[in-house]
């Protein structure tokens, strides 16, 4: 397979990839820094700037899951950084890849 695109783009998804093994570090030094409410979620993503559009796509397919941290129905959710900045550089790398429509079949479900 010949894969074309331009070097911002690939430098941009290694960044990407980077940051994503960094999340890991992180998570498995300190977890309660990886871990975040959906409203310090959309500001981080913000931050980021990441496309908050790409995030409630993967959320909406069930990529990213949110998790309760205690056992009560109000508990509140979490969703863990990592996981989020790897399903969103997967997709991008996905989409690099497909150019083109029907890019949804190559995302991997669990």
């Amino acid at each position: 397979m010949i894969v074309q695109m331009h070097y911002d783009e690939l430098c941009r998804l290694l960044s990407e990839y980077v940051r994503v093994g960094y999340a890991e570090a992180v998570r498995s030094y300190e977890p309660p820094r990886d871990l975040l409410r959906r409203a310090e979620l959309l500001s981080w993503l913000k931050f980021v700037h990441a496309d908050v559009g790409e995030f409630r796509l993967l959320e909406k397919r069930g990529d990213i899951k949110a998790r309760r941290q205690g056992k009560a129905d109000n508990s509140p959710l979490y969703y863990s950084k990592r996981e989020v900045m790897e399903k969103m550089a997967s997709l991008r790398l996905y989409r690099a890849l497909e150019r083109g429509g029907g890019w949804e079949k190559y995302i991997p479900h669990k």
